[in-house]
């Protein structure tokens, strides 16, 4: 009668050699995990920053600057609190998880958005004030957090205009997350990702202003302009938002004398919606107001705008 033939185990050598196998595979996984892992902290960070530059600046807050009020009618509108607002948004208390705070709450008591008409000139009207959230907060957070789970670090400008930590009261110049080792610079040169990454408004200001240059003319009756004809002073008021209160304020330009080419510049304007008109007074007080014109002011160097006066009465 044939004996069945028992199975052999493994052996201790070849027990070894699966448990090597079985660690090895294991630790690939887990480096591999950990990359993957590692990789969506640092996409959720660039989410996060993209999402602060977009509240401050709005979405098209980038855009190249425009020339004429013809361009700014076809062009989107630039929104972000810039714009509604103008100014930068100020830090609140000390805390790093609430400082952010004017991007979803109005701590400050800003006038709400809407439509504010001029004080003193009633036929002038922007839409301006505090019309957030700017940011949209996960649900239960009280704060705006990077892909590892940090508060962002919130930045102002020294009297250099370098970036330093921004204290209560300050304007918001930008944000910085501090990586993968949670600290300012590299620390562990050998952790991926260990590199600060930041949102920064002070290296180019013209990513939320641009300086306006506003030419002033004269209708000739028959569809075109001339230079201004009568004996006069005329000067331009900018109608923009009131930083201070979310109301409406203006610029005024210095007066100058006409008949004469008349130009005036705003230097800085902030990014947004603005509107301007000219006013002419003749030696012997009659008034003429060109008609308000909205405009929008976008990023980066010089925009030019035309306004016109309807045809000035003859002054004695």
């Amino acid at each position: 009668m044939m004996k069945t033939r028992q199975p052999q185990g493994l052996t201790l050598f070849e027990l070894v050699v699966v448990l090597a196998i079985l660690s090895a595979v294991t630790m690939a996984a887990s480096v591999a995990t950990d990359r993957v892992l590692m990789q969506k902290r640092h996409d959720v960070t660039q989410q996060t920053l993209d999402a602060f530059r977009r509240s401050v600046l709005g979405r098209f807050g980038h855009t190249e600057s425009i020339s004429t009020v013809s361009l700014a009618a076809q062009t989107p509108t630039i929104d972000g609190f810039i714009a509604d607002v103008g100014r930068l948004p100020i830090t609140v208390g000390t805390d790093p998880a609430t400082q952010l705070a004017e991007l979803w709450s109005n701590p400050l008591g800003l006038m709400p958005y809407g439509l504010k008409v001029a004080a003193g000139d009633p036929e002038v009207a922007l839409s301006c004030g505090w019309r957030g959230p700017y940011l949209d907060l996960p649900s239960g957070a009280q704060g705006l957090r990077d892909g590892w789970g940090r508060n962002l670090l919130v930045l102002t400008r020294d009297s250099f205009g370098a970036p330093v930590a921004a204290g209560n009261g300050q304007p918001i110049w930008g944000v910085s997350s501090l990586g993968s080792d949670g600290a300012v610079g590299v620390v562990n040169a050998e952790l991926p990702l260990a590199e600060d990454a930041a949102v920064w408004f002070g290296a180019s200001l013209s990513q939320m202003q641009s300086d306006l240059v506003v030419r002033v003319f004269e209708s000739d009756g028959a569809g075109g302009r001339t230079s201004l004809s009568q004996s006069g002073s005329v000067m331009v008021r900018l109608y923009l938002p009131d930083s201070a209160s979310g109301g409406l304020t203006f610029q005024q330009s210095p007066l100058l004398t006409t008949p004469a080419p008349i130009t005036f510049t705003f230097p800085a304007v902030p990014i947004g919606p603005k509107v301007l008109r000219a006013y002419w007074v003749s030696d012997n007080s009659v008034a003429v107001k060109s008609t308000p014109t909205p405009i929008d002011v976008r990023r980066a160097g010089q925009a030019t705008f035309d306004l016109v006066l309807p045809t000035l009465p003859i002054t004695p």
